[in-house]
């Protein structure tokens, strides 16, 4: 139960995990997209792949899904 609402809702962990990864997500994309795009990418082995947009991309699109997905709605049958 989540302490201090004095509702008695439940909220699930991954409503959580996915707020935090749709954050992540959210940062890096434009961020590598910027770095791709400016070309302005590390001098790394593998940068020509560009990984940040990449990653940023996957998880925007798991931490929608998440987030969306174990949102807290109203009638939930994880009620008490």
């Amino acid at each position: 139960m989540a302490e201090g609402t004095g509702r008695g809702e439940m909220l699930s962990i991954w409503f959580f995990v996915g707020g935090l990864t749709l954050l992540y997500g959210l940062v890096l994309l434009p961020y590598g997209a910027w770095e791709w795009l400016a070309h302005r990418e590390a001098p790394t082995v593998l940068n020509q792949l560009h990984p940040t947009f990449w990653w940023g991309l996957l998880l925007t699109l798991f931490g929608g899904f998440y987030t969306v997905r174990f949102r807290p709605r109203t009638g939930d049958i994880n009620k008490t």
